[in-house]
């Protein structure tokens, strides 16, 4: 991560690479012995072509798509995970919890030396998913898309101001999310640099099965840096972790932890990233705009109380719900 070089080889500029890729992507569904079969078979109808074994063609997504998973212990039931202040624990501290966070049979079977944990959530760093997309020249272009509109809003904001101290009333136009004064503010007083990258965190439920409640809650990262068609196609959106159900997490920053902290490392020392586009290397500090999620996830996220709570406001207004009693849940 600190010493990003230029990329090798690309599927755009090797047809044999492609070619083995795209055969992992679409036997996906399968058994490893099905991506086999197929190279085995085109080895013997032609020897001379070139082709990746499984584990080759799944180092070398990996390294093209940099996503890196950690895995980290969390409570069975889904209440923490033991991250940061809860890193060293071997028991849930939740109240009324207090299950172990490792499988007690194969720990008294070790004499306390294998330690198994009954349940565990993933994360996936977005720094080397980031420094993945800069290193083809394509998607590094669209980057730009950012930089380019910023000194489009900056200029006209300064023509507003003009045209509104001659005629008040006049009133700007919103086309996309850095059209927000805050965002132009953060640019102006130097808080967002040119080479750095702006973010958007979104979080939710997921609804796995059919006629089943939330059992996984996801969360990702939406690049602001890419024009508004471009930031919320599945080829652009980058996932931040999973943590499986089919209990809601409970202390939901214990799950966010490894993400975030990951992130404000970067915040603080910068992500060194190889621009194929401009054939540069550039240090970006990553900066978190927005944190988006609905009433329901917006609550977990804020640690505030829920939408139907006596003042469920998520702006935090003060304004209180109505209620018909005996019943204690609240509708604004």
């Amino acid at each position: 991560m600190c010493d990003p070089q230029e990329h090798d080889s690309t599927p755009e500029d090797d047809r044999y690479l492609k070619y083995s890729i795209q055969n992992f992507i679409d036997l996906l569904g399968c058994a490893q012995d099905k991506y086999t079969a197929v190279r085995e078979n085109l080895r013997e109808l032609d020897p001379s072509i070139p082709t990746l074994s499984y584990d080759q063609v799944k180092r070398r997504v990996r390294n093209l798509s940099g996503l890196i998973t950690w895995e980290h212990h969390m409570c069975v039931d889904g209440c923490i995970g033991f991250t940061g202040p809860f890193a060293d624990l071997e028991h849930c501290p939740s109240p009324g919890c207090g299950e172990p966070r490792f499988d007690q049979k194969k720990l008294v079977e070790s004499g306390g030396l294998n330690k198994v944990p009954r349940k565990v959530f993933t994360t996936f760093p977005v720094g080397p998913q980031l420094q993945a997309r800069w290193k083809n020249p394509k998607t590094a272009e669209r980057m730009s898309y950012r930089r380019q509109k910023t000194e489009e809003l900056l200029r006209e904001r300064d023509e507003l101001q003009r045209e509104r101290d001659e005629s008040p009333g006049i009133s700007e136009i919103y086309d996309d999310v850095l059209s927000g004064a805050a965002y132009l503010d953060a640019v102006e007083d130097g808080s967002i640099g040119e080479d750095d990258i702006v973010l958007m965190l979104s979080m939710d439920g997921a609804q796995l099965y059919q006629h089943k409640r939330s059992n996984c809650w996801i969360y990702i990262w939406i690049i602001l840096d890419l024009a508004p068609d471009e930031r919320y196609k599945i080829r652009n959106i980058l996932p931040g972790g999973v943590i499986p159900g089919p209990n809601a997490p409970g202390n939901i920053e214990s799950f966010l932890f490894p993400g975030l902290a990951h992130l404000s490392a970067l915040q603080k020392v910068g992500l060194h990233i190889w621009d194929a586009y401009r054939q540069r290397v550039i240090l970006s500090l990553l900066f978190l705009l927005l944190v988006l999620a609905d009433a329901v996830a917006m609550a977990e996220l804020s640690g505030s109380v829920g939408h139907h709570g006596r003042k469920g406001c998520r702006l935090l207004c003060g304004f209180i719900g109505r209620n018909r009693a005996p019943s204690a849940t609240f509708f604004p």
